[in-house]
């Protein structure tokens, strides 16, 4: 049997196991108090003013998991290592993260500061599943699946595994959550691996404007889920948190777009001929992705300019797409970068 058939049936067999171990646990006992959950909970909790250095290390180690790392991430991936690898993992992401949002919407179940006290964290979406933990496998397993080298395969396996041990640490989820995250990742990076050469081949071959099709199709299939996310809530957090999704499938299809029209009209190479164009080449990327990241800090959040802001939040990650995937190609080719 190939390693690639072996890998496939240990990725959906594990993670239908924890899928299934992680319901189990929960429904085991109403109001989510089952003992493991809670005992879990309970041996790492500490109050903020007895935090110490691991506290700090796993925040560290937390922050990792952050949807805008692996964006980053994938997008000089784009630009130094495989275009295409580096979009097909990336059309992956914005799948599990779809996923992810409707599958905790889904299950409506608190994290642990609003079941039993505990001090509270920063958050505006329910626990089930584990964001950090279903993002970190989707794309460390889904690299380690492209690179298919030992090293990378021990990377894709150890940095999910220490990024949703943060999120017990730090009390910001339940044990369960975590382990259905990976459930869920593993079953994405199984699918990666079992449609990702015959479909983005296939996919390779058609016009532009089937490429532009699709990308228009899948927007609305991702998105109209999202739209009908909270419907009747009034809950802000909510409400802040369909957004944000919006804002990431508006810029993941202008992406796809670019990347359809870049593939045809500027034929950019991630190979360079020196390490420096490498360099010069992430220096340029990280020009536009700091601009998105310091206006999104920058704005304000007062109420009485929130249809305004999310006007101009749609506009921005929309022209994201094009500059990334299609000017900054094309930047780096005619500078022979």
């Amino acid at each position: 049997m190939k390693k690639k058939n072996i890998a496939l049936i240990v990725l959906i067999v594990l993670g239908a196991a924890l899928i299934g171990a992680a319901l189990g646990i929960v429904y085991s006992s109403p109001n989510r108090d089952n003992p493991i959950d809670t005992a879990v909970s309970d041996f790492f909790y500490v109050t903020e003013s007895e935090q110490g250095i691991g506290h700090k290390i796993m925040g560290i180690i937390t922050y990792l998991g952050e949807s805008i790392i692996y964006i980053a991430l994938l997008v000089i991936l784009y630009y130094v290592w495989d275009k295409k690898k580096a979009y097909r993992i990336i059309v992956t992401l914005v799948s599990s993260m779809t996923v992810n949002a409707v599958t905790k919407v889904g299950f409506g179940f608190d994290r642990p500061d609003d079941s039993f006290g505990y001090d509270p964290v920063d958050k505006i979406t329910y626990g089930l599943p584990s964001g950090h933990a279903q993002l970190s496998t989707t794309v460390w397993g889904t690299l380690a699946a492209s690179v298919a080298k030992w090293g990378m395969i021990t990377v894709g396996i150890a940095l999910p595994l220490l990024i949703g041990f943060s999120r017990i640490y730090l009390v910001v989820h339940w044990f369960t959550d975590v382990l259905m995250g990976f459930g869920i990742g593993m079953l994405v990076v199984g699918i990666f691996i079992l449609v990702e050469k015959p479909v983005g081949n296939f996919l390779d071959k058609q016009s532009i404007i089937i490429k532009i099709l699709v990308a228009l199709l899948v927007f609305a299939v991702f998105a109209l889920p999202i739209i009908f996310l909270h419907e009747g809530s009034s809950n802000p957090d909510e409400f802040k948190q369909k957004i944000r999704i919006l804002k990431t499938l508006v810029l993941f299809t202008t992406a796809s777009i670019s990347y359809a029209l870049e593939g045809k009209l500027v034929g950019f190479n991630s190979r360079a001929d020196k390490w420096w164009k490498y360099i010069l080449r992430i220096l340029l990327v990280a020009i536009p992705i700091g601009v998105i990241y310091v206006y999104d800090q920058i704005l304000t959040d007062d109420m009485a300019l929130e249809a305004l802001k999310i006007s101009l939040d749609m506009v921005v990650y929309a022209l994201m797409g094009p500059i990334l995937f299609l000017l900054v190609p094309w930047i780096v080719k005619k500078l022979n970068l």
